[in-house]
């Protein structure tokens, strides 16, 4: 999610992998051996390293079956698996985002009838990121994570400034103290930038009644609690100045600014946890969404693996991604804190291994909240709430302006 959840990795998606026998864009056959191709995003070595462990936990289990991993840079992965699934192209097994699976399903497998075939029993997965990865009533991926938007901060810019650290269930208006303090000696307080998951829990903890969409999946980005919220948001930058100013469209920039020690906090999810151990130069620190007037609200979103509709092998690629969600697989990549296990069983394991205090952050921001649903063609949106809120934060334009602007653009 990613903001998650925010993730990035230098690698290319090919059209396919080699192997004699017979081919396709998806995967390849020779004797008794069926390799596949897995498409996935990647932030860096450590997560490639997670990844390629996952894959090879596949052929362990299933001899007959190899892996080849493609990593992307989570920026440009969506947009070339849209080509890729339009153009019958793509990886046999599909790395989804909840948030964005309808936008895919004509591309992609419904699952159902594999996972009556195999009897896979799905009882142990969270329900909320299960209702996620489907739509129309099918079942697209099977997931392997979830998360709750939450704040990291870096504690040593807080002991440095003494600033208290943050308590689960603390105020706007203690966030906005905290911030204005930390700003001071060339860094900010916060770092703020117009992606969706992030933004719009603020948003939504901040006013209480925010929401991008209405129930139906329709862009409510005009309404008077969604203006009211997003130019607070914005102001952070543009009037208040805890933030720094956002020097163009870069996804991966506040998740930078947080890493270079330049801001002592951010929005992000439990997904990071493995890049911030990594790459962290200081004591890293979570805490909740601060709370507005009806208290602590946030987003979640999660990810989880389906099946192309032009792979040649599904019953493989079945197997793979059951062995992929499995419970000992979701517990791997929880004890290295790639990620928060959709698997209910499995999520104590996360916190072992997470940042001190992790626990009562994390159990509070999932209790507080809720599934982020997208419109279905909602990687656009994201575009126009780019291009245009960065106006917004440096001042050159308000928000009211910059809503109108996305919700007249964006795809019906």
């Amino acid at each position: 999610m990613a903001i998650a959840a925010a993730m990035v990795m230098a690698g290319g998606l090919t059209a396919g992998c080699g192997g004699g026998g017979q081919e396709s864009a998806g995967g390849s056959k020779a004797g008794d051996v069926v390799t596949l191709t897995w498409s996935m995003w990647a932030s860096g070595t450590e997560d490639r390293n997670a990844w390629q462990k996952v894959a090879d936990q596949v052929t362990q289990k299933y001899p007959n079956i190899k892996i080849t991993l493609e990593t992307s840079p989570f920026n440009d992965y969506f947009t070339k698996l849209g080509t890729r699934l339009a153009g019958g192209s793509a990886a046999c097994i599909v790395s989804m985002q909840s948030l964005r699976t309808g936008g895919y399903v004509s591309g992609m497998r419904p699952l159902d009838d594999l996972i009556k075939k195999n009897n896979l029993d799905t009882a142990d997965f969270d329900s909320s990121i299960m209702a996620g990865l489907a739509s129309g009533g099918k079942q697209y991926a099977l997931p392997y994570d979830l998360g709750s938007l939450i704040i990291t901060y870096n504690k040593d810019l807080f002991k440095a400034a003494g600033v208290p650290a943050p308590k689960v269930g603390w105020s706007v208006a203690e966030f906005e103290a905290a911030a204005k303090k930390l700003t001071t000696g060339g860094k900010h307080g916060f770092v703020a930038y117009p992606s969706a998951l992030g933004m719009f829990s603020m948003i939504m903890s901040k006013t209480g009644a925010a929401e991008p969409m209405d129930a139906s999946g329709k862009l409510t980005l005009t309404s008077e609690p969604m203006k009211t919220g997003f130019q607070w948001y914005a102001d952070l930058v543009a009037k208040q100045g805890v933030a720094p100013k956002v020097p163009g469209v870069n996804n991966n920039w506040a998740e930078t600014q947080f890493l270079s020690g330049a801001v002592a906090m951010s929005v992000n999810g439990p997904w990071s946890v493995l890049e911030l151990k990594a790459q962290a130069k200081f004591d890293v620190g979570l805490a909740t969404i601060p709370a507005g007037p009806d208290g602590t609200k946030s987003y979640s979103a999660g990810s989880g693996f389906g099946i192309s509709q032009s792979c040649p092998y599904p019953d493989e690629a079945f197997q793979a991604v059951s062995t992929m969600t499995s419970a000992e697989v979701l517990g791997q990549l929880a004890s290295v804190g790639r990620a928060y296990p959709a698997r209910k069983s499995e999520q104590d394991k996360w916190y072992d291994n997470a940042f001190e205090g992790a626990k009562p952050v994390i159990d509070a921001a999932n209790a507080s909240a809720k599934p982020f649903r997208a419109t279905r063609n909602w990687d656009p949106v994201e575009k126009l709430l780019a291009q245009y809120g960065i106006q917004a934060f440096n001042g050159q334009s308000t928000a009211a302006d910059v809503l109108s602007q996305v919700q007249q653009q964006a795809p019906a």
